[in-house]
């Protein structure tokens, strides 16, 4: 058996000569690989340097096959990361992947940022009661629920958000938040809120700038959920005929809970420091909740195809490493759990890997949801604006959107959200790759390109008459429109957008997804590094 320092030369001289052939640097590369796995510490800079040409060889990106080669040598690199005894080597391979990351070299680009994407960061999730039975909890009055300072009912009317009902305190100057539920799996998911709400509220290692602005909460009674008999009529729309006991969660919640700051009001846009400033306080508060492994899965509902999600295994939810076509993106952008105070909808908390995506994944779908939102605080200052015109073009406001500010936002987020989960500064060298991304963010959010989406005769089996028929009427049709047509006979074209990208295609803006990728793998390599070495960013500058 060779020597490993002799076999590795060996491999050195057959990866330096005249370019192999696809398939024959494919199978040195992992014999390259099999060799650092077992001696990393013969493993000299020399070699590094051969596997960073690999990745950026033309003609092997050029290849059907060229991400199984990309993914191989970025594998062989990140082994190296983890392994190696020596620093200049590490470093060399950390500058490698960092800065592929934001190269735009497709299958070598997405590898590196697999790559740094799964190097693993110590998690410690908190272990909370998250689960109870429905059935076993109080029965309360409805002036036990509302009275928990131990004052009369606080005067003034109840509004309705979604299954929420609040009204201010005048005590405390904040708003008593009523949560409600009709069936037990969703009064499972109140629990699992308000015991998030209670940790948030209680734990101090999290160091949120501003505690005022979390949700705080209440127990009525003693208890963390009840339900609620009688409901009075104040709360509608229950309380205008639903007759049963409703479990429900209190909290208190900053004056700013209900506000969604990319929506208009009075018909006019937040301004835009107040929206920025918005989107940086919630975008630490989720880089700080993941650096503990607690992860929001769901900033913003993201859809790959709702139409087909009824008979999906993954109920047509977007996993954005896929690049796959994203259903109706301004609808998902309406009501953003991430709002003018911060996070809302704590009950899609979970500790990080528990649903059997990775830390990188989730993270990405933060940065996705930020990007997404930011398109629509441009097109939301007139949402009559949307589709084809009478013409039959597509509505085109590319000129509403302002770059320097959308860049500025894009930088403003990923600083704040790399510093919150790493706690360093972050490297500004990304910023170079800013403009060409905002431009194709424009051009792609600000002309409605896509807007079909089809319901297949397969789905329709899947309907009642009714069914069918009030799907239609959702999406547009009138009623005699929508009666015309005979369930399961032919595949019904809607104009439900728009999309980014046409209807079972490829996502329309894929420069969006390499971004995320290269912002979430950042992240994870600068905490990484920070953790094990001291120091991070060794391929890219902070400035």
């Amino acid at each position: 058996m060779r020597a490993p320092h002799r076999e590795l030369e060996q491999l050195k001289r057959e990866l330096s000569g005249p370019p192999s052939d696809f398939s024959a640097a494919f199978l040195k590369t992992q014999d390259l690989r099999r060799l650092i796995q077992k001696y990393a510490d013969v493993v000299d800079e020399g070699a590094v340097r051969l596997l960073g040409k690999i990745l950026t060889h033309q003609p092997y990106l050029a290849q059907k096959q060229a991400y199984f080669l990309a993914r191989e040598t970025t594998l062989a690199l990140q082994d190296l990361l983890e392994t190696s005894p020596r620093l200049n080597v590490v470093r060399q391979a950390h500058r490698i992947l960092e800065r592929l990351c934001l190269e735009p070299h497709g299958a070598c680009q997405r590898a590196a940022c697999e790559a740094l994407g799964t190097l693993a960061v110590p998690m410690a999730p908190p272990d909370l009661p998250l689960d109870i039975d429905p059935h076993s909890v109080p029965v309360l009055s409805w002036h036990d629920v509302v009275n928990p300072w131990g004052s009369a009912d606080p005067g003034g009317p109840w509004h309705a958000c979604g299954r929420s009902f609040w009204k201010t305190e005048p005590k405390t100057g904040r708003l008593l938040v009523l949560k409600t539920a009709q069936e037990p799996e969703s009064a499972r998911a109140l629990f699992r809120e308000i015991q998030w709400i209670r940790f948030l509220h209680d734990n101090t290692i999290l160091r949120f700038e501003d505690k005022a602005q979390l949700p705080a909460p209440l127990t009525p009674n003693g208890s963390w959920l009840c339900r609620v008999n009688p409901l009075p009529k104040v709360c509608p729309p229950y309380g205008n005929g639903y007759q049963d006991k409703l479990w429900a969660i209190a909290f208190s919640a900053p004056l700013a809970y209900f506000d969604y700051p990319n929506q208009p009001v009075q018909g006019r846009m937040l301004p835009k420091a107040a929206f920025l400033a918005a989107m940086i306080r919630s975008a630490r508060m989720l880089a700080r909740l993941a650096s503990r492994g607690i992860v929001h899965t769901a900033p913003i509902p993201l859809f790959h195809n709702r139409v087909q999600s009824h008979r999906r295994e993954d109920g047509g939810l977007y996993r954005w490493p896929r690049a796959g076509r994203l259903d109706r993106w301004l609808a998902s952008c309406d009501y953003p759990n991430f709002g003018a105070s911060g996070l809302r909808d704590l009950e899609h908390l979970e500790p990080a890997g528990a649903s059997g995506v990775s830390l990188y994944e989730q993270m990405g779908a933060h940065f996705l949801s930020f990007f997404l939102v930011f398109g629509s605080y441009f097109r939301n200052r007139d949402r009559r604006l949307r589709g084809l015109q009478a013409s039959g073009t597509p509505v085109d406001v590319r000129h509403w959107f302002d770059k320097p500010f959308l860049i500025k936002l894009i930088e403003s987020i990923f600083r704040a959200y790399y510093e919150a989960f790493t706690g360093h500064e972050a490297p500004m060298a990304i910023l170079g790759h800013l403009a060409p991304l905002v431009e194709r963010m424009i051009e792609e959010m600000g002309v409605d390109r896509h807007m079909e989406e089809i319901l297949r005769v397969t789905d329709q089996h899947g309907m009642s008459d009714e069914e069918f028929w009030t799907f239609l009427e959702e999406r547009g049709y009138s009623r005699a429109e929508a009666r015309r047509y005979v369930r399961g006979q032919e595949d019904v074209v809607l104009l439900t957008g728009p999309h980014l990208g046409a209807f079972n295609d490829r996502i329309s803006l894929p420069e969006m997804i390499q971004f995320v990728g290269a912002a979430a793998a950042l992240c994870v390599s600068g905490r990484y590094f920070h953790e094990h070495h001291g120091t991070g960013n060794f391929g890219l500058r902070a400035t």
